[in-house]
């Protein structure tokens, strides 16, 4: 009696590893369906173009030292009135001429020992102003030519000029469409080597922009924008995965 039974638990146990393995291999099978179904290649975009700025803005600052604030104030405005004249001469108009507010500080005296005291020696006034353009010519030969005010007594410094490109979104559009191809390009390439070929997109994603000098190879994770020089190079980037079968 005993032998029937154990003969009939060898059945038993023999009856469920072949349910075990058949169990596997479907479940093995459907993994590897699910796999291909979701495989594919991985590639990155690329689009370059070549830009020239079309606004420019330049900032000045004069400054002017006077024991009396109000004979400070006289200066002040005095330089900027010959500054904004020089300006006219040079085609600028004035509407393009932005003042900002006249900024005062007071120097004290100091006694014997260096030590700064509260008797008022003097104030110093300073007064910014930018320049906006669409001539970007002219505002790189603002920066250069300004310092002839200088020889007209005016204390005055001179920022370097800011380039910038107006029309960048609908640029940013093209070159994400040039991305797009460069990347189905490559996928097709991978896919080929591999014996397989590209189906539809599984994702794709937008990468930043990079806006350089034009022979730079500068890039950030952030993104960059060039204003130093007038002409630029964008660059866009995109991400996308592509099921191949």
């Amino acid at each position: 009696m005993a032998d029937v039974n154990k003969q009939s638990w060898y059945g038993v146990a023999a009856i469920l590893s072949l349910g075990l393995v058949v169990s596997a291999f479907v479940s093995g099978r459907a993994l590897e369906k699910m796999r291909s179904a979701t495989d594919g290649v991985t590639v990155k975009g690329v689009a370059e173009t070549e830009i020239s700025s079309d606004l420019a803005t330049w900032r000045g600052m004069l400054s002017a030292r006077a024991k009396d604030m109000v004979d400070g104030y006289d200066k002040i405005e005095l330089h900027l009135t010959t500054t904004i004249n020089f300006l006219l001469k040079l085609g600028i108009t004035e509407e393009a001429i932005e003042e900002d507010t006249i900024n005062i500080s007071t120097q004290f005296k100091r006694n014997d020992k260096g030590h700064t005291t509260s008797e008022i020696e003097g104030y110093t006034l300073t007064q910014t102003f930018t320049v906006t353009t669409t001539d970007v010519a002219l505002a790189k030969r603002l920066a250069k030519e300004s310092t002839q005010l200088i020889r007209e007594g005016i204390a005055f410094r001179s920022y370097p000029p800011s380039y910038y490109f107006t029309k960048l979104e609908d640029l940013k559009l093209d070159l994400l469409e040039g991305a797009a191809e460069n990347a189905k390009l490559r996928a097709e390439r991978l896919a080929k080597s591999s014996g397989n070929r590209v189906a539809n997109i599984i994702s794709a994603s937008q990468g930043i922009f990079q806006i350089t000098q034009r022979n730079s190879t500068e890039t950030a994770s952030w993104g960059m924008y060039d204003t130093s020089t007038i002409e630029k190079k964008v660059r866009a980037v995109v991400t996308m995965r592509y099921r191949t079968e």
